[in-house]
């Protein structure tokens, strides 16, 4: 059971809506991950987290606080919620499915034992496929799933230089299933080739985003924190506020063909996600180590609204990654309490829409 609690924020007045437990640390999925069953009533929880990050999963029911323990101990940010309310999560290099209606459970696959899983999983609008990546000893690979049977196929294994090796966030894309995005990871202010996508159907691999330096070689775009749109069309990234070319803010890439459109740079953000209807992003701050704003972003004007201004922690889980719930009516993040504990804040935004 968690407590339910409400307040209002002090800057908009807007009404907060409050899950955890006093003393212990609670938070939803990642925010390219859906944490939401399709109801958008229930929300797929890790609480008790402990200082490795660990917690029990629970299925939280948002209006009284009701809880059904759904997996045991696991690292937070394994996980995802397909559409039909099936939670996805790995634990080492074997990756399970629950039904969170009727609680069956089973082993969607098992990988090498020396072939260890990381990130978030990504999972497609039809539920058929979900991406994914893994480490080999020193190489990074991503690679796909197919739900059903099980299959593991190996799509990219890129091989980038020390000091940056890592290849991660891997994400399907949600509509046309034979492409993912895959990321090169490392200090955003090095890293010139961030964004990469990789056409299943044909086997290439590209870079998607080409940031631009100065005639001298020096890179002026820092860009992280991607995330498909629900419709595949575009690619969601923000362009850091350090970034010495402008405008910073969140931008968007074409699927393939790697047009970019700028979308929205009133804020220092941080992390963007976007809503099921494609109506709307909501992205959190970057304001210091102990506070961070919620904007709502409407992508059809490209107007932001401040929602609120929250306290965190600046190291995971405590970062806010704001997200949505299937209806897009609700936004989820996650925020520290007045002891420092870990919360996941709720924004009902129909009484917003309806003040429009």
């Amino acid at each position: 059971m968690l407590t339910v609690k409400e307040f209002k924020d002090k800057q908009t007045g807007l009404t907060i809506r409050a899950l955890g437990k006093q003393g212990i640390n609670t938070a939803h999925q990642y925010f390219t991950a859906m944490s939401w069953m399709s109801d958008s009533r229930h929300i797929i929880l890790c609480t008790q987290i402990d200082d490795n990050n660990s917690g029990i999963h629970v299925k939280a029911d948002i209006i009284d606080g009701s809880t059904e323990v759904v997996t045991g101990q696991h690292a937070w940010g394994k996980g995802v919620v397909s559409s039909q309310d099936r939670f996805y999560y790995y634990e080492g290099h074997v990756i399970y499915e629950l039904d969170l209606v009727s609680s069956h459970s089973r082993t969607i696959c098992t990988l090498q034992p020396d072939q260890v899983l990381f990130g978030a999983l990504s999972i497609s609008n039809d539920c058929n496929t979900l991406g994914i990546y893994w480490r080999k000893g020193t190489d990074w690979t991503i690679g796909i799933v197919d739900v059903h049977n099980g299959q593991v196929q190996e799509i990219a294994t890129p091989g980038f230089a020390e000091p940056y090796p890592i290849a991660n966030h891997a994400m399907i894309n949600p509509e046309y299933d034979h492409l993912i995005f895959f990321s090169h990871e490392g200090q955003t202010e090095y890293i010139a080739d961030r964004i990469y996508l990789a056409d299943i159907n044909t086997g290439t691999v590209k870079n998607g985003y080409q940031q631009k330096k100065l005639a001298t070689g020096e890179l002026v775009e820092f860009v992280g924190h991607e995330m498909w749109a629900a419709d595949g069309e575009h690619l969601y990234f923000v362009k850091y506020p350090q970034s010495p070319l402008k405008p910073t803010g969140v931008h968007r890439v074409d699927k393939w063909s790697g047009e970019a459109e700028f979308i929205n740079g009133d804020y220092a953000y941080w992390h963007a996600a976007l809503s099921p209807d494609g109506k709307w992003a909501v992205a959190d701050t970057i304001e210091s180590q102990e506070i961070s704003k919620i904007v709502l972003i409407n992508l059809e004007d490209r107007t932001s609204r401040l929602l609120c201004e929250i306290p965190i922690w600046y190291q995971h889980p405590g970062h806010p990654h704001p997200s949505f719930s299937p209806d897009s009516l609700k936004i989820s993040f996650i925020f520290a309490d007045e002891q420092g504990s870990l919360q996941v804040g709720i924004i009902d935004l129909a009484t917003i829409l309806q003040e429009e």
